[in-house]
């Protein structure tokens, strides 16, 4: 009978130690150890606790399904099968019955018929069926939707340039208005969607998600038609003279994404909040969670919201607009030393602030670039309506008369004083400020999703017009979204961290070259060579790719 457990071992000449889950079993008088998965080398205690808790994970359910294929461990499966035998869609003209070793072949003699990129179908494919997306759509739909996604990670494009890219790279055929049916299908379904997403956080994060990262960004349209979608609103981009739409997004501390919500394009920042919760608590099991934002969110409606909820948060705070008393206490306490130098309650809530040198002299300089472009403007005699480069407002706009124009040194030298200041309100009593600060600066993993989205998915341009469709293209960039994540979640336990560009790189080097015999059927498949970067992906994945040609 098989026993098995999770072993520390530490890593010779070092101080870091793997983890691994093991087998042991009796032969004769002795017992032998034997790894069966590989779960990753921790360089410290807190990443050594991390691998613990996911080792527990894969232990669990491998005693469950008697070492069967697990969220995280397919190598039973890969044991049973190639990586080409679990794709049910491989090229139709092409697809092998059974692989039989390659003879003796003249080369003279061999073509090659089609080369086809493997990589994104075998690591994030297989990604997409363990975290439950391919049970999103029903039917046909399904390997649509997969194909469409991946397609999305691989080389984001237009619907119909991806057509054309699943069928010249990865040797899928698909009629675009089977893509379009697929996006109908998928928009039924997207509370369903959003579900499928939150619950492969929720089991990534040990079943408790304790803090939910939020923020809000604009998409805009190279279009000025509104609809109940589209509308003009203030632009994050600064193209307000077309039409856009807000996306809230909310993620995991460790950047895997719990929801996201779509609003029409003149909706504010501030008013997202609620809405956003509201709805994802009716669709997905949000616990207890503490919410992190930027300042766009600190209003007292807001606030309120969530203390009636009893949700605890950690909010940017506006520093200037508090009671004089507070302010004065604040500066009176600033110094030049870093650190927490105000941290009371104000009523039912909580203030802290800091102070940080590097930040004042950000501060500082921002400053001086716009005092530099004001005296430029005044000395070559400017009027007032000239300070005003927005040409939209300029023609409403117009100078009686002769106006003095100054710089108030009052003004700067008050302006001064916050530099390098920062501060939250909380209704969180019991966490030291140090570990509330620190929650905070995880906003920039939010930042980050933002640039994922807009720049390495290219969320935009939007080529579609109507809403339904709109809808339909973001659930598929944050489904694609998504597996990017998780990629990176695992990749980073068992791994060092690969960058998203480098592992799309990678994989779209692993392919297979389709060869055929002229003067004969035989027909062939060449694996491509992989780089270690595709081949450390393999291994996190548990998947065994076939290195050899193959007859067909």
């Amino acid at each position: 009978m098989l026993i098995m457990f999770i072993r520390t071992k530490p890593v010779a000449n070092s101080s870091r130690k793997r983890v691994q889950i093991c087998t042991s079993h009796r032969v004769g008088d002795k017992v032998k150890q034997k790894v069966i998965r590989h779960v990753g080398i921790a360089d410290n205690d807190s990443h050594l606790d991390e691998l613990r808790k996911l080792a527990e994970v894969l232990l669990r359910k491998l005693k469950k399904e008697q070492i069967g294929p697990t969220l995280f461990d397919l190598d039973g499966l890969a044991e049973k099968q190639s990586v080409t035998a679990i794709e049910e869609r491989d090229l139709p003209e092409l697809r092998p019955k059974t692989e039989q070793p390659v003879s003796l072949v003249a080369i003279e003699s061999m073509r090659e018929n089609r080369r086809v990129v493997d990589g994104f179908h075998e690591i994030f494919g297989t990604l997409f069926n363990q975290l439950g997306f391919n049970s999103i759509v029903k039917g046909k739909h399904k390997d649509v939707l997969r194909d469409v996604v991946l397609a999305r990670i691989a080389h984001p494009a237009s619907k119909a340039a991806t057509q054309q890219i699943l069928a010249a790279d990865f040797g899928r055929e698909v009629e675009l208005d089977r893509i379009y049916r697929m996006m109908d299908a998928l928009l039924e379904q997207k509370e369903a969607a959003q579900k499928t997403v939150f619950l492969a956080t929720e089991q990534c994060c040990f079943g408790k998600i304790d803090l939910m990262l939020f923020d809000v960004t604009t998409l805009y349209f190279e279009s000025t038609d509104d609809d109940e979608l589209r509308q003009f609103g203030y632009s994050k981009d600064q193209k307000f003279h077309t039409t856009q739409v807000v996306l809230a997004l909310a993620t995991a501390s460790n950047g895997l994404p719990i929801g996201y919500r779509l609003f029409p394009g003149n909706t504010a920042d501030v008013s997202t909040l609620i809405t956003a919760i509201q709805e994802w608590k009716k669709i997905i099991p949000i616990r207890e969670v503490r919410i992190v934002a930027d300042r766009a969110m600190m209003t007292e409606k807001n606030l309120q919201f969530l203390e009636e909820q009893k949700i605890q948060y950690i909010v940017a705070a506006k520093l200037k607009k508090q009671a004089p008393h507070v302010r004065e206490q604040i500066l009176n306490s600033n110094s030049d030393k870093s650190g927490v130098v105000f941290d009371q309650h104000i009523g039912q809530r909580r203030l802290v602030a800091t102070f940080c040198a590097e930040r004042r002299k950000k501060d500082a300089n921002d400053r001086d670039r716009i005092l530099q472009k004001i005296d430029k403007k005044i000395g070559k005699g400017k009027n007032a309506k000239k300070l005003v480069s927005n040409s939209g407002y300029q023609k409403y706009l117009s100078c009686t008369g002769e106006s003095k124009l100054f710089v108030d040194a009052e003004k700067i030298a008050r302006d001064a004083a916050w530099d390098g200041l920062h501060g939250v309100i909380t209704n969180c009593v019991d966490v030291s400020a140090e570990e509330l600060l620190s929650q905070y600066r995880r906003l920039w993993i939010i930042e980050e999703s933002f640039r994922l989205h807009k720049h390495t998915l290219s969320l935009r341009p939007i080529y579609h017009f109507k809403p339904e469709r709109v809808e339909g293209h973001i659930l598929i960039c944050y489904l694609a979204f998504a597996l990017m994540r998780h990629l990176e979640f695992r990749v980073a336990l068992q791994q060092e961290k690969i960058s998203m560009n480098e592992m799309r790189a990678a994989l779209w080097r692993v392919q297979s070259s389709y060869l055929m015999e002229d003067g004969t059927e035989n027909r062939y498949r060449l694996p491509s060579a992989m780089s270690v970067t595709a081949r450390q992906l393999y291994q996190v994945m548990g998947i065994k790719r076939t290195q050899t040609a193959k007859k067909m």
